[in-house]
C-alpha cells in the first residue's frame, strides 16, 4: 500500500516511507475501532485499501485534505454498515 500511495503522489524517495506507513497504520487502527474485522482490515480488499489511502491522502495532499477526509467518512460510514465487514455479525 506505501508503494501505491506514493505512486498516486508522484512520490520517488524513500524520504516520508515511515511517516506514510505510521499513516496507513493509524487507518486500519481506525477502521478496526469502528468494528471492522481485524482480519480482513489486515488482508485489505479493495474497498478497505481505498478507506485506507484515502484517509493517508488526508494528511499528504494538504491542497485536497478536506475532500479526502469527507471522502474517507463516507467510506468508513459505508464499511461500517456492511455486515459482512463488521464484527459479530452473520458470516464472520
Amino acid at each position: 500500500m506505501l508503494e501505491k500511495i506514493k505512486k498516486i503522489q508522484g512520490i520517488n524517495h524513500n524520504q516520508f516511507d515511515e511517516t506514510i506507513q505510521m499513516w496507513i497504520n493509524a487507518g486500519k487502527l481506525d477502521l478496526k475501532s469502528i468494528g471492522i474485522v481485524d482480519t480482513l482490515v489486515d488482508k485489505s480488499d479493495e474497498l478497505i485499501q481505498t478507506a485506507i489511502i484515502t484517509y493517508v491522502l488526508s494528511f499528504i495532499d494538504t491542497v485536497n485534505s478536506e475532500m479526502y477526509s469527507r471522502s474517507y467518512a463516507l467510506q468508513k460510514d459505508v464499511l461500517r454498515r456492511l455486515a459482512e465487514y463488521t464484527e459479530g455479525q452473520d458470516g464472520i
